[in-house]
Parts: C-alpha cells; structure tokens; sequence
C-alpha cells in the first residue's frame, strides 16, 4: 500500500469518527439496563476471531441477560462463533474496509439502528473497531487508549488492560464495570459438538488407532507464515528428540489447509474445515504448533498444547489454558523443547 494511499485511508477514517461522534460522558455504566452489546473486532486473521471467545465468555458471566452481536474480519467468523448462544449476528469486514464501499455503506445505515446499549473496541488501535463502536450510538462506548478517546463514553488505558491480547478485552471491560480484574481469566474456547468430536475420533482412530495412555497421540503442526517458521530441518530434529524420549508415542501431521504436507515422513490428516480440524486437535493427548491460526485453534479446542514461538511474543499471543504453554524457542534445543512437550501430556 503507497504511502499516499495510507494517509488518505487515514483521513477518511479520522473524518468518519468525526461525523459518528457522540456526546456523553463517563457515566457509570448501569449493568442491569444492558440489553444488546456489540464486540468490534474486524480483524482478518484466524487468531483474532479466537483471541475473541474469552471476552465473549466474560459477557455471558458478567451479563447474561445481553445479546450480542460482534463485527469482526472473515467470513468464516460466524462459523467458529456459533457455539455462543448470546451471539445474534455476525457481521464482518474486509481488512481493507474502503475497498468495500457497499459493506461499509451497510453497517453506517445499520449500526446505530439495532439499539446497542454497550459498544466495545476489542481491537488494539484499530480505526475501524474504533468507528464501528462511535457509530453504534450505544449509550456506553468502552476502548482502550494511550491518550486519543474520540468517541467513547469510557475510555480504559492500556497499562490497565495488561498484555495478553486475548485477555486485554476482558480486563477492560472488567475495569468498565468496576470488577475485580484479576479475577481468573477464561482461555480461549471453541464450543465443540459432540458429533464434530466422534466424528474426528474416528479419523484419528483410523490413521493411528484408538487412544491408549501408554501410547499417546501427538499431532505437530509445522505451518507458519515468515519469520514464524521453522525450516524442515528443525522438525526433523524435534521429531527424532520426541521419538527418543518416548518411543511408543505416535506422531502425525496435521496438514495445513493448503493440503501439501510438511512433514511427510508422518501419517498426516488435512485440517480443513475449521470446526473440523479443532474437534481433529481435541482427539489428540498433544499438539505441537509453531505459532498460527492452527495454534490458536488447537487453544480453543481445549486440547494440552505447546507453542513455539520464534518470532513474536507469547506473552501477548500464547497459549494459557489447562496444560497449555508457550515457549519462547530462538536458545533452546530440541531435546528443552521436546521435555516440555512430553511435561505437558496427561499423567505426566
């Protein structure tokens, strides 16, 4: 994208937020008279629409009379969320919005029609969640700022909110309430049917035979994108270190969704759909996945997990649920990395 591009980009949506501003100050947000929330995070990544789902079950504690609604990037958002009997209406948003006229010309008209009494910004320093809440005209607009709060009716620092960025929604919504923001913090969850799981137990069964404690099923996810990525060698190497450790253990792959195998020495099972490939993760004792949509995905599905982390920080992005771990790898070795991993298998 041209820098002229950007600062036009920039400008329209400035004089967006402009237009869609609302009065009102911080007035203490009344719980009992929220009705219908809207959650504004249009992010196209996969990750993103996951790093959701605690905030979603922070509003289904805190208050379970609401309905909600959420704005976020792809498509397949509405798909993974449907586990959420709160959530009403998915409405979603390219990651180039001025490219969409006809889609954001829709959510102008609809936004301030549907009545929200809560409006949060759950994106970090996003121009577009930012205008999606002012336009909501919901009577409580909550973000997180470092100084600009154009728009909003509580506006929540970020030193506040913490680092995680699944976990940054929730503390600030807990601040706008005035809750307790250490209180535990749900993890990632992904609402799996009871026949998408069968349904994957007798994948799993098939390509590497029924779950036995003594040989545990361990599924590697090699899939990463630039500087996340691990080259072939380095999996091979973690693979022999695993293998050595515990002989009996049955590795396979779990390919990525553009269906060519990374690891092909495995037995590999393709994981697309998305729903089917979470319930895929769940029927594993181990996941083992460089940092990805995948990796967020196995986080949602429940499953024990280990993350490794190359490139980016896993303190803002790991994963933090039951038997679940993220490892910062650039001065380990396979042998520190493979003992995690076997730490993190039930019975362990």
């Amino acid at each position: 994208m041209s820098p002229d591009w950007q600062a036009a980009r920039r400008a329209v949506a400035r004089r967006l937020l402009r237009r869609s501003a609302q009065a009102g100050g911080a007035t203490p947000i009344d719980v009992a008279s929220i009705t219908r929330v809207l959650v504004a995070r249009p992010n196209h990544r996969l990750g993103n629409v996951l790093l959701l789902t605690p905030l979603l079950q922070e509003l289904e504690r805190v208050l379970p009379q609401a309905r909600v609604d959420v704005l976020a990037g792809p498509p397949f958002a509405a798909c993974l969320l449907q586990g959420y009997a709160a959530v009403d209406h998915v409405d979603t948003l390219g990651a180039r919005p001025l490219h969409e006229p006809r889609v954001l010309w829709s959510l102008w008209r609809a936004l301030p029609r549907r009545g929200y009494t809560l409006a949060l910004d759950a994106a970090e320093r996003s121009q577009s969640a930012r205008w999606a809440v002012t336009r909501s005209a919901a009577r409580w607009r909550v973000g997180m700022v470092d100084g600009d709060a154009a728009g909003l009716t509580q506006a929540v620092p970020y030193a506040d909110c913490g680092v995680h960025q699944a976990q940054m929604p929730v503390r600030m919504l807990r601040a706008a309430l005035g809750l307790d923001p250490d209180a535990p913090l749900p993890p990632l969850a992904l609402r799996l049917r009871a026949d998408e799981s069968a349904a994957a137990e007798a994948r799993l069964s098939t390509l590497l035979g029924a779950a036995d404690a003594a040989a545990p099923r361990v599924g590697v996810f090699a899939e990463a994108t630039g500087a996340k990525r691990y080259d072939d060698g380095y999996w091979q190497a973690l693979i022999a270190a695993l293998r050595a450790r515990l002989p009996r253990m049955r590795l396979a792959e779990i390919v990525p969704a553009h269906g060519r195998p990374l690891l092909p020495q495995l037995p590999g099972l393709h994981t697309a759909p998305l729903r089917a490939a979470a319930a895929l993760c769940t029927r594993f004792d181990l996941v083992i996945a460089a940092d990805s949509g995948l990796m967020h995905l196995a986080a949602a599905s429940g499953v024990p997990l280990l993350g490794l982390f190359k490139a980016t920080d896993p303190a803002r992005y790991g994963p933090y649920g039951a038997r679940q771990r993220a490892l910062a790898t650039p001065h380990l070795g396979v042998a520190d990395i493979a003992r995690a991993a076997l730490d993190l298998l039930p019975g362990a």
